[in-house]
């Protein structure tokens, strides 16, 4: 028998994949899916001018493709394509320069801080994230703009429907509603205390960047606590250091500021409220005792 390795799914010399093993392949991973809703949103943004020029999207999506086949050239490891082009997206949905080789150090960054900030089997930031903040804290010539979207209801409930149906098959629900309730307490208090209209913190509930923020980049399995009240309490502290950089130290970018800052508690909050370690994929048709590891380094 031949073992498919990194959650694929095993398969026999006499048996070829059938139709429908490749059916139950793709359904069974969730990445397809996460792919699918990004680029998705990509090319709606795209034609509504709120997106990137194609040739930055073509540059973060192919630097971030070949430095994952460079680090498995050298590691002697299998492509993880999925999770290089779900970089490359995520790049693209938030990050914005004229600066072509500002949008190469990003994908440089974003592959490489997954080959070294690496703790127990996980990689230590969300690999987007981290480009993102690095290149803010480094350059001049690159941005996020919060509202760089508009408000535009019926874009926030295609990206919500979309991402919800993800989060269901990752088991990350929990995460993105600990985080949007806490945020949003923190907004309509904060408006409440100064006696401010509660039409400016509905406007900002409504940012289209902070829904890919909390659906998309806040459940990256690989980079959050595997428990459920970990996750939650990782949402929670997320959202009040967000809402301290925001609103106390002038920082726009904040939302992804916390996330690194709370991301190094991860490796912590596993080892006091540990949980079942995330896999994308899912064996089918393989007995425990010839079942592959299922960890995945997404």
């Amino acid at each position: 028998m031949l073992l498919a390795t990194h959650g694929e799914t095993p398969l026999h010399d006499d048996q070829p994949m059938t139709l429908s093993d490749r059916i139950s392949r793709l359904s069974g991973d969730a990445r397809h899916g996460q792919i699918a809703a990004q680029a998705t949103l990509l090319a709606i943004l795209t034609h509504l001018d709120f997106g990137p020029d194609a040739s930055l999207t073509a540059i973060f999506i192919g630097t971030t493709l070949a430095m994952e086949t460079l680090l498995a050239h050298f590691t002697r490891r299998p492509v993880n394509w999925k999770s290089a082009l779900s970089t490359g997206l995520s790049l693209s949905l938030l990050l914005r320069t004229h600066d072509p080789l500002a949008g190469v150090a990003a994908g440089v960054l974003a592959i490489g801080s997954k080959a070294l900030f690496r703790i127990n089997g996980k990689h230590l930031f969300n690999p987007s994230a981290f480009a993102i903040v690095g290149l803010l804290a480094l350059t001049p010539h690159v941005w996020v703009s919060p509202g760089q979207w508009g408000t535009r209801p019926w874009l926030a409930a295609l990206a919500g429907s979309m991402a919800l149906l993800i989060l269901f098959r990752v088991r990350r629900f929990d995460i993105s509603l600990a985080f949007l309730l806490s945020h949003a307490t923190l907004l309509f208090g904060r408006a409440l205390w100064l006696g401010d209209p509660m039409a400016i913190p509905l406007h900002q509930m409504r940012s289209g960047s902070l829904l890919i923020f909390a659906l998309f980049m806040l459940t990256d399995p690989r980079s959050t606590p595997d428990g459920s009240l970990g996750r939650i309490l990782f949402a929670i502290a997320t959202a009040a250091i967000a809402h301290g950089l925001i609103f106390f130290g002038q920082i726009p970018e904040g939302l992804l500021f916390a996330l690194i800052l709370v991301s190094c508690a991860t490796p912590f909050i596993d080892r006091f409220l540990p949980g079942r370690r995330f896999a994308w994929t899912h064996v089918t048709g393989a007995t425990p005792s010839c079942a592959p590891s299922l960890a995945f380094s997404a």
